[in-house]
Parts: structure tokens; C-alpha cells; sequence
């Protein structure tokens, strides 16, 4: 029997694993993660998403209208979706991209493009006090809208299960290869217990490139060298008030890409909570020393992936201007409730990776989400099915190719423009535990006196600073030379 071992069970890892036993159903099938209620640290994991089929790039238009099929027919799915609308304010011609791209398939959504004036007086029910500034012109959206986030991972995991998915909980440690270089499959983290399969697929988006390089530091050609970086964003969470919903009921989604708000807000659910997007990311960068290279990777604290409060005050403060300028500055009846960085993996181009790594037999890899991968969880394990077998088409196999030329652009505004530790209140909020290892070196080394001829033998640390990026060297010895000495013999 085939053997295959699906790491990962979040929007990659969960679809896969539910179209591999149905294609498939003499195979085994294991998925394995540390949580499947579902994962509150994954990306996946949420209280909810927009499920849209508006892009610039119509590749990715065809795949999100597909994929909104099954939202709206598959039983999986349709209970959880939630078909609002989206109403795009912006100044970048997004929106008029997204009519086109409609128009040219012959799509009928309805959808229209508005002055600013006339979006007012159709939604000013809901945004009567929002900043559109420089709006020049409004793309509505009557056939897109959002989903119930964490309770559409569970029916879809339970699917899997019932399909026969073998799920195994645990945290991997690494992969494992053989001789030859091939991927054997994983060890377990803490047991060291280890599970094999033929066919190793890797979607653990964030956090692939720290797997990659523990794993197997001294492989240079298997290491995700930029193709993926795990990149973070933050979302914040508003509590309506009872007796204010019917303020905010039927409210559409709306996205705001203007120079003073680049965020989106997510229609009230069934609990009254609004949720609300930043979408200015950030790195969170550090030097993997085993294989010395630098790296993004989630922070290492639970509290800074999943909602709570472990957030920088300048994100709070970021968010928080989503808020005010969609709903005004005192909207009545709704409270700030948590926050949460978001980690995902996102590719220089946005496109997805889908592909078999060429340089790890029995080793493929599925992630690259880039933060429109979520509404693509119904149809892209389809897809992953199709690389696994060698069907997938020449376009998707070249546009999620592991090496690939990265040309265009998904969704370029997601792209990341700083770090976490540059970001204010992160060094408040670290206090003295920090979240990334800063790089420690220690060598010793002999030195001998020009003068006198006497050898000592310094032993110094080299310390790369997480904060500002720096090098600082450190005498750690005491015999009466200081580190300028140190400075003199090192071989850094």
C-alpha cells in the first residue's frame, strides 16, 4: 500500500489530505500537527476570512470563482460561508482590474464599479463615517463575502477523518533522509519517535524554512533560500454590544487601500465580533547558526501567533486606525476585544508553491498561502493531487514551481516592508525573555605577546544583536587584556 504523511493540517495540509483518500482509497493517509481544533498558532486558524473572486491577476480569479462553488453547494463548506458582498475603497485600480478581469470571462457577479458619492448613500448604513479620502472610485462585489474560519477547518478535518485520514498529534522535529538524500519521513519532537512514509508533503507555510534548515543544515540545495519568507500581519477583534447589532448587521466586507488606511473589516458574526485587518506586514528575521543562514520565522511564543493581548503597541495603534476610519472614530456599541499577529509564508510573487522539491526525493511541497490562500480551501488539494500524480497542468505546474522566475504579482501589497523588532513596543513588550535567540558565538583562540612572548589564551563571544542587528565581540577571560586585543586575533 501507498504511504503518504501530510505535515501540516491547516488550508494545504487538511485539503490535501481529504482529496488524496478520496482520489485514492486503498492509500494511507497520515496527517499529522500539534493541535486539530484546529491549530490556534497556524495561519488557518481564525475567527474569520474573506472568501472573494476579485483579483488584478484573472489566474488567480478563474481558481477563487471555482473554489466559491464549492462554498456556496458543498456541504463541507456552505454552512460557514457567508455571501455579504465586498466593497472595495481604494486608489490603486484594484477594483477596476477586478471588473475587467469579471468582463473578460463573461462572469455575470453583478458587480459595479461607483463614485464615492453613490457608495455613500448605498452603504452609508454602515460607513457613513469613513475616511475616503481619495477615494476615486468604489468596486462592489454582491457574490463575495467571508467564512466562519475555525469551524470550516473542523468540517473539513472531520471530512478527512471520515474519509479515513489517519491523524497523528504531535510537533515534528525534522525530517528525515537517507543515504541517497532521500525524505524518509519525520522525527517527533521530545519522543524522538519517528513516522515514515513513502511520500513525504511538507505544508507547514511559516514555519517551513526553520523545518528545512533543522533538519538539514549542511544541504544547501534543499534550503527554501528566499522563495518563501514567513511573514506576519496583524488583525484585531471588536465585541458589538447586544443592543447596537442592528447597526452593524448586513454590512458587506470592505477593503481600504489608501495611504493612510490599508486595512479591511469582516462583517459581524453570530457572537457579534468584527474583525479587522492591517495589511502593512512585517519579518521576523534571526540567524539560524547550525546553517548560517538568516531567516523569518513566527515568533516562538504561542501568545504572539494566537489571539490575546502579546502584541506590539505600534500594531495596536496600526489596527486600530482600520477600525476608526471604517466604522468612525466613536462608533457606538463596539469594544476592542483581542489582537493577533498572523504568520504566514509568502513568496516574492504571491504565487503558491506546489511542487516536488528537487532536491529531496519523496520529499513535496505544498504552502506559500501569502494571505489570499485561505478562500482556496475547498479545490487546492485538488491541485496538489494533480502534481502529486504529474497531472497539473503546464500553467499552475510553472506558476508554483519550486524554482521559477517570480514574475508578477498576486497580490503585491502584501509584500513586507519591515521587521517585528523594528516595530514600537516590541522591546517593552519582550521584557527580558525575547522571542528570537540572538546569535552567540564563543571561540577561543591563542595569542602570543610580540613584546614578551608569553601565549594566552583568550576565549571571547561574538554576539550578532536582534535588536539593531549589530555585531558586538566580548573579552571573556581575565588576565589583564581587554577587547581590543580580542579585536585583533578574531577571525570572524
Amino acid at each position: 500500500m501507498s504511504t503518504y504523511l501530510i505535515i501540516g493540517a491547516g488550508v494545504f495540509g487538511s485539503s490535501t489530505a481529504l482529496h488524496l483518500k478520496k482520489s485514492k482509497p486503498n492509500i494511507d493517509v497520515t496527517l499529522i500537527d500539534s493541535s486539530f481544533d484546529p491549530n490556534p498558532t497556524a495561519a488557518s486558524s481564525d475567527v474569520s476570512k474573506i472568501i472573494r473572486s476579485d483579483y488584478d491577476d484573472i489566474f488567480y480569479m478563474n481558481l477563487a470563482l471555482e473554489a466559491q462553488q464549492a462554498w456556496r453547494h458543498d456541504p463541507i463548506y456552505s454552512p460557514y460561508y457567508h455571501e455579504s458582498g465586498i466593497l472595495l475603497a481604494e486608489d490603486k485600480g484594484i477594483g477596476r482590474n477586478s471588473y475587467n478581469n469579471h468582463k473578460a470571462l463573461g462572469v455575470d457577479s453583478s458587480c459595479e464599479i461607483l463614485t464615492p458619492n453613490d457608495a455613500r448613500r448605498r452603504f452609508g448604513k454602515w460607513f457613513a463615517n469613513a475616511d475616503w479620502t481619495d477615494v476615486k472610485e468604489n468596486f462592489f462585489n454582491p457574490c463575495s463575502g467571508w467564512a466562519e474560519a475555525d469551524a470550516t477547518l473542523r468540517s473539513i478535518l472531520q471530512a478527512a477523518r471520515g474519509a479515513g485520514v489517519r491523524f497523528a498529534r504531535a510537533k515534528i522535529a525534522k525530517l528525515m533522509f537517507g543515504t541517497a538524500g532521500e525524505c524518509t519521513g519525520v522525527e517527533l519532537e521530545g519522543s524522538g519517535e519517528r513516522l515514515t512514509a513513502a511520500r513525504v508533503v511538507c505544508c507547514t507555510g511559516s514555519r517551513m524554512a526553520k523545518l528545512f534548515a533543522d533538519s538539514a543544515p549542511e544541504n544547501r540545495a534543499l534550503q527554501v533560500n528566499g522563495r518563501m519568507v514567513a511573514t506576519g500581519a496583524v488583525s484585531c477583534t471588536v465585541q458589538c454590544e447586544t443592543e447596537h447589532r442592528h447597526r452593524y448587521e448586513g454590512a458587506p466586507v470592505l477593503f481600504m487601500g489608501l495611504h493612510h488606511t490599508r486595512g479591511e473589516s469582516i462583517p459581524m458574526n453570530k457572537e457579534g465580533l468584527l474583525k479587522f485587518n492591517y495589511e502593512v506586514s512585517f519579518t521576523n528575521t534571526f540567524m539560524h547558526e547550525a546553517s548560517s543562514q538568516e531567516i523569518s520565522i513566527p515568533p516562538t511564543k504561542d501568545s504572539q501567533t494566537t489571539w490575546g493581548q502579546d502584541v506590539p503597541q505600534g500594531l495596536k495603534d496600526e489596527v486600530l486606525t482600520v477600525v476608526k476610519n471604517i466604522y468612525g472614530p466613536d462608533a457606538p456599541g463596539l469594544e476592542i476585544g483581542s489582537f493577533r499577529m498572523c504568520w504566514d509564508a509568502l513568496t516574492p510573487n504571491q504565487d503558491f508553491i506546489i511542487s516536488q522539491h528537487p532536491h529531496g526525493e519523496n520529499l513535496y511541497v505544498a504552502t506559500g498561502g501569502s494571505f489570499h490562500g485561505w478562500k482556496f480551501l475547498p479545490t487546492v488539494g485538488k491541485y496538489v493531487v494533480q502534481m502529486l500524480d504529474g497531472t497539473l497542468d503546464n500553467e499552475k505546474a510553472r506558476r508554483w514551481a519550486w524554482d521559477r522566475p517570480d514574475q508578477g504579482a498576486a497580490c503585491m501589497e502584501y509584500n513586507p516592508q519591515r521587521d517585528l523588532k523594528d516595530i514600537r513596543g516590541y522591546n517593552q513588550l519582550q521584557g527580558e525573555s525575547r522571542s528570537t535567540p540572538n546569535l552567540r558565538r564563543e571561540k577561543e583562540s591563542t595569542f602570543t605577546h610580540p613584546d614578551t612572548g608569553e601565549t594566552f589564551v583568550f576565549r571571547f563571544v561574538m554576539t550578532k544583536n536582534s535588536e539593531n542587528n549589530k555585531h558586538t565581540y566580548t573579552d571573556d577571560t581575565d588576565d589583564g587584556y581587554d577587547s581590543e586585543d580580542v579585536e585583533r586575533i578574531r577571525t570572524y
